[in-house]
């Protein structure tokens, strides 16, 4: 019996069951006001979810795979504001997404720069110092992992983005 059958089945499993994408990357701050502020009228998502009685907001995007939500946490809560969010955007303009952010007084760690495996990366900080970062690179979806690392495969390459073999 697979582990998860409530009814004890032999069937294989299928498409249901399988992880879709990333409904939720959630980021500590200090001053939720000030980081609704920073993430709909600075980086330009829209307010989702509007919990502020709870300490959370989220906000999206239509281009977007998922939310980011934003939290005030306890003082015993093992994240907090700033340090590394694990966050990349990914654009069509990286160079004009940097202008647009710089004018609005935001600090880069990182800007825009070629990066070995072809695409462009830059980081920036919020208003809490938590990094984001941000990507451009078109063909991060049909150049293989591979090419990504700077393995000479002979021609054939046995991982892609979609399968490995």
């Amino acid at each position: 019996m697979p582990l998860g059958d409530p009814m004890g089945g032999e069937q294989e499993y299928g498409e249901i069951g399988k992880l879709k994408g990333v409904w939720i990357a959630s980021i500590p701050v200090s001053d939720l006001g000030a980081g609704l502020d920073f993430y709909a009228n600075v980086l330009g998502l829209k307010l989702v979810i509007d919990s502020k009685e709870n300490n959370w907001v989220e906000l999206g995007s239509p281009d977007l795979l998922g939310n980011i939500a934003l939290y005030e946490p306890s003082p015993f809560d093992t994240r907090q504001p700033g340090g590394p969010t694990g966050i990349v955007f990914r654009t069509e303009s990286i160079y004009d997404v940097h202008r647009r952010l710089v004018d609005s007084d935001v600090r880069f760690m990182l800007k825009p720069e070629r990066q070995e495996w072809g695409g462009l990366l830059a980081v920036f900080l919020d208003p809490e110092d938590n990094e984001l970062s941000v990507m451009e690179d078109p063909e991060h979806y049909t150049r293989s992992i591979a090419e990504d690392i700077g393995l000479d495969m002979g021609g054939k390459c046995f991982m892609d983005r979609n399968r490995i073999e």
